[in-house]
């Protein structure tokens, strides 16, 4: 009996780790989750081990209480935090439809929600009420894709009610997008003034002119038609106009609404805006809020150099690296100078290119020009007085100070 006992019995093998090997691991399942749920869905298909029935407008659904309280921080709070629902076999669920409750709880126990232009509203209220995020995601990520120049007040409306930040900065987006066309419509006069002047600041206001920031904050007043019939009155200062960077306007423009205009303080900032292009050797000094490009794009860019074959050439050329695509692009760039090897750097936006084989030279990003540039040169060293109507830059050893050319 023993020799048979000892025959039927598993040998247990004496496993020797080496010096290299690792004494234990530890494997993860991904289809556990998965499988877990799926079970769960079986459960309930089965109305096999319920333990509590939520009761939705004098309607009956049954669930797991544990599936539940792991779910979201309001049914956590529930069934875990000393509540007398703890023990109630029944429980009163209020402010929630009973169809928004069961897309609630079908997605408890299948992680897939079904939204619907009819149905999104009151889910997103459930979601919003019962504390469940990726619901509430969802729901928006809906709303976002059905908005419109029609819907988006009432969306907007949703969002500041539920406090749902991200959405609202989503919405602003596609107004800052679809600038142009929005700014025509009625409801575009319909959004509140401090949301439209904030808009207008942005610097994500996607426009190809300047000019269309100031149709965009006159339109908030006046009709297109009123505005090419010249029915306007700028003589009261419109709170919209603060944005607009006049600056940015290309001088032919300026000078013509000048003309246009009587005299009244717009007139004044336009006059001023004249005075920043006439001034372009001063335009480092005379940066603020106003001369700031629209964009939120920062880029590599690259200019000049030499071409080594078939021959050395100095390179007129101008190269920007764009981060999103990954690679270099041309960009134009009137009067780009022949150079290399010079000493390069970047202040309020102005690239300086400066030394080199072929002297002094800037570029001005908002009109993509070069000029040349009088420089004096000293050490740093020597007292600068402020007397001089300069712009300094340190370079190690030097002080370049960029003078008005007198010419």
């Amino acid at each position: 009996m023993a020799e048979d006992q000892e025959l039927t019995q598993p040998h247990k093998a004496q496993l020797e780790p080496s010096l290299q090997q690792r004494t234990s691991n530890t494997y993860r399942s991904a289809e556990h989750s998965q499988a877990l749920l799926s079970g769960l869905v079986s459960l309930r298909d089965s109305s096999i081990l319920f333990d509590v029935v939520l009761v939705v407008e004098e309607k009956p659904i049954e669930a797991h209480r544990i599936l539940l309280a792991a779910s979201c921080d309001y049914f956590r709070g529930m069934f875990a935090g000393g509540l007398r629902e703890m023990e109630q076999e029944e429980v009163h669920i209020h402010g929630i439809s009973y169809n928004a409750m069961c897309k609630i709880l079908n997605f408890i126990y299948t992680s897939e929600l079904e939204l619907s232009v009819n149905s999104v509203q009151e889910t997103l209220a459930a979601a919003c009420q019962l504390q469940i995020p990726e619901v509430i995601k969802f729901c928006c990520d809906f709303l976002m894709s059905w908005v419109d120049e029609e819907n988006i007040l009432d969306v907007y409306r949703l969002a500041d009610h539920y406090d749902l930040r991200h959405l609202s900065d989503q919405l602003d987006s596609y107004i800052l997008k679809n600038f142009a066309a929005f700014s025509r419509t009625q409801v575009y006069r319909q959004l509140p003034l401090q949301k439209v002047y904030s808009l207008l600041s942005s610097n994500r206001l996607e426009v190809n002119y300047e000019f269309e920031v100031y149709d965009g904050a006159l339109f908030y007043h006046y009709s297109p038609e009123q505005l090419e019939t010249d029915q306007v009155s700028l003589m009261e200062p419109l709170k919209l106009l603060e944005t607009v960077r006049f600056p940015l306007m290309e001088p032919q423009i300026l000078q013509r609404l000048h003309d246009k205009l009587s005299p009244c303080p717009l007139k004044d900032t336009v006059a001023d805006a004249l005075m920043y292009h006439k001034n372009e050797c001063l335009q480092p000094m005379l940066q603020s809020s106003q001369t700031q490009l629209r964009s939120e794009f920062q880029c590599v860019v690259g200019f000049g150099g030499m071409h080594s074959t078939p021959s050395i050439v100095l390179s007129d050329q101008a190269k920007y690296l764009n981060p999103l695509l990954g690679e270099w692009r041309h960009f134009t760039a009137a009067l780009a100078p022949r150079m290399s090897n010079q000493g390069i750097a970047v202040l309020n936006n102005f690239v300086y290119l400066i030394g080199g084989d072929n002297n002094v030279s800037g570029f001005r990003a908002e009109s993509r020009c070069w000029s040349s540039l009088c420089v004096v040169l000293v050490p740093i060293q020597r007292d600068l007085t402020t007397k001089k109507s300069g712009f300094i830059v340190d370079f190690q050893e030097f002080v370049c100070i960029m003078l008005q050319k007198l010419i």
